[in-house]
């Protein structure tokens, strides 16, 4: 089929420690785009996207372009449908909104529309904080600061989403401050003609909260009064690249909620109903703090392996729907944090910032294919690139060097699957609320579905328009919508530009 090898895109991975220090970051653009399906998926910015109020709001604009191309129940867009930028994420509101991550602009349009309307930062008044990469070590860039790509979205609540950016850099605390605080993520609402920022959502945890460099021989009870933490914050997550909303509307407390995982933290957590938690604000009324209010800033299952400290970048984000615990991967390790189902709030500890209980499994976590996590050859890692849960709990996760596996809600052990022949490693898995078998995207381009223990192509490779056989980045279901809708973004390739897949079939 002559289909092209992706999975090269991301053998370089980061390596970065919860502190300073260098980090090796993908040299290839593939590694930025946000993959994986949920169990359901400033002070120095120098830009106008801080401060939490909502900016700016345009009706987009909706140019004249062909319709979607249909395949059977299948509808296709990409370039000639208007979609123009780097596709990377589809995601659906709980009204059937539907939102796209496209690099410079979100698209989004209503589930009955033909057409995506298109909004930039100044018709959405969405963040801007970027600057030009060369001067990550400037403190005064000279340039205008811009928006930074979209690369992520998920809809949430009805008539909302939260679209996240790639900041400039990872997670280099010796960066100016700008870069530092570049990127994060806009929680924006649409009514179907304008989409509008709500907030900024700063990664971060304000001064004086968190120690980076501890006295010796104090027990880890005094830090250094210069530590750079404590009087600047710590910023990790620079560059989202995955989020899942809570949608369990069972469990009030926790619905609305994000997860975002990205570079160096592999979860972040957006609380949705703070007042509902007892949450603490550790921003103390700080404006200048405004946009770090009900976040929880970062945790990660990072091992020492080949003599470093791994915290790798994270696109694997799902809740289990039988027990409301989050679940993620670092694409070393996987591990989950039952404290946020638990705790109502995490605890604020001295010196080490907020902590919503342990991961399990504890240290070294858990791993599915390979346990000696090298952080250069990507044959000996698991390499997890995606995690969905069925609604009785089994468990699917999708890696970009060995395939898919899978685990039962009582089964204790994971079993391989693989990957369909031709297809590479797999980028996205979601459970289908159908039939629970599941839809799964390939790192060399397309996709399959893996049900009653054989692989299914729906439609074949000759018959998908160009756009459709780049690799599948992100698979989020629309199971609102009476049949469920079944949404792909699909990268990128050398057959063309990215797109998206829509399915509403059995």
């Amino acid at each position: 089929m002559g289909r092209m090898r992706w999975t090269a895109a991301l053998a370089a991975l980061l390596v970065a420690a919860c502190g300073g220090g260098g980090t090796k970051t993908p040299d290839d653009s593939g590694g930025d785009g946000t993959g994986g399906t949920g169990g359901g998926g400033g002070t120095g910015g120098g830009g106008d996207g801080g401060g939490g109020g909502g900016g700016g709001a345009g009706g987009g604009v909706a140019p004249t372009v062909d319709p979607p191309v249909v395949v059977g129940q299948f509808r296709f867009w990409s370039a000639g449908q208007g979609l123009v930028g780097e596709v990377s994420d589809v995601s659906a509101d709980e009204a059937g909104n539907v939102y796209v991550a496209a690099g410079e602009a979100v698209y989004a349009k209503t589930r009955a529309a033909q057409e995506f309307r298109r909004f930039d930062a100044d018709d959405a008044g969405l963040t801007k904080n970027c600057h030009d990469a060369a001067g990550i070590a400037t403190p005064a860039p000279a340039d205008p600061a811009v928006m930074c790509p979209v690369i992520s979205v998920a809809g949430a609540t009805p008539n909302r989403a939260i679209v996240g950016f790639r900041g400039v850099g990872t997670d280099g605390d010796t960066d100016a401050d700008w870069a530092v605080d570049s990127g994060g993520a806009d929680v924006v609402t649409f009514d179907g003609t304008t989409l509008a920022r709500e907030r900024h959502v700063r990664v971060a945890t304000p001064p004086g909260y968190v120690c980076e460099f501890f006295v010796p021989g104090t027990g880890d009870e005094q830090c250094f009064g210069w530590d750079p933490f404590m009087v600047g914050g710590r910023r990790k997550m620079r560059q989202v690249q995955r989020i899942v909303v809570n949608h369990d509307a069972r469990r009030p407390r926790s619905y609305g909620d994000a997860l975002l995982g990205g570079t160096h933290a592999s979860i972040a957590i957006l609380v949705a109903n703070p007042e509902d938690r007892g949450w603490q604000d550790l921003t103390g009324g700080d404006p200048a703090w405004a946009d770090a209010r009900s976040v929880f800033e970062h945790e990660h299952p990072a091992i020492y392996a080949h003599d470093q400290f791994l915290t790798g970048e994270a696109w694997a984000l799902a809740f289990d729907p039988t027990s409301n615990v989050p679940w993620y991967a670092n694409q070393f390790r996987m591990a989950s944090l039952p404290g946020y189902a638990s705790m109502a709030r995490p605890s604020v500890t001295a010196l080490h910032g907020l902590w919503w209980g342990n991961q399990e499994p504890p240290l070294p976590h858990l791993w599915i294919w390979e346990e000696d996590a090298d952080p250069v050859d990507a044959s000996k890692r698991d390499g997890v690139q995606s995690i969905a849960f069925c609604d009785d709990g089994t468990m699917w996760v999708g890696s970009e060097s060995h395939g898919l596996a899978f685990r039962g809600s009582r089964d204790a052990t994971f079993t391989k699957v693989g990957s369909p022949p031709d297809g590479g490693g797999v980028l996205a898995v979601a459970c289908d609320p159908l039939d629970r078998g599941v839809w799964v995207g390939l790192s060399w381009g397309g996709f399959a579905r893996y049900r009653g223990g054989r692989w299914i192509r729906d439609i074949a490779w000759d018959a998908l328009p160009a756009s459709a056989r780049g690799p599948v980045r992100s698979i989020q279901i629309d199971r609102w919508a009476s049949p469920r809708i079944v949404y792909l973004a699909h990268l990128a390739s050398k057959f063309g530009p990215g797109g998206v897949t829509a399915y509403d079939g059995p």
